[in-house]
């Protein structure tokens, strides 16, 4: 038996689904959501079909996602080196939450200008969340 045509197998598909070019990044959107579902998402889940359905996507992407992965690792090795491993990022994760509840004054009356400078960085390092995970997951993308 001789296989379609690749041009009539995508029209075919095309009309099965009644896809519209407005769908395609919905779609691919889906696609992507699944490649950072983990584990303790995936529970949250209520829809024993829609896990069975994530769980499909995201073996059908392990080929094209495992350099991803492997970037994912030398870059998280990377980023733990330069930040000077895990106990000091632990600490870090301590002073986190008081720097965002420090007031302006209490910052002002400290009197190590570098001091001061690192706590106002913290308090505010989440004001652009977006663009660092951005510019973090951006370079888990590259050859």
């Amino acid at each position: 038996m001789s296989k379609k045509p690749l041009k009539e197998e995508i029209l075919g598909t095309i009309k099965e689904m009644d896809l519209r070019p407005d769908e395609v990044e919905l779609l691919e959107d889906c696609e992507m959501v699944t490649n950072i579902i983990i584990g303790e998402v995936l529970e949250m889940f209520d829809d024993p079909e829609m896990r069975e359905d994530i769980l499909w996507l995201q073996h059908e992407h392990r080929t094209p996602n495992k350099q991803r992965w492997i970037n994912i690792v030398e870059l998280t090795k990377s980023l733990w080196g330069k930040a000077g491993g895990g106990d000091r990022i632990k600490k870090y994760h301590t002073i986190e939450s008081p720097c965002r509840e420090i007031t302006e004054e209490e910052i002002e009356s400290i009197n190590d200008p570098v001091a001061r400078e690192t706590i106002r960085k913290i308090k505010h390092i989440h004001d652009n969340t977006l663009e660092r995970i951005t510019r973090v997951a951006s370079k888990c993308y590259y050859k």
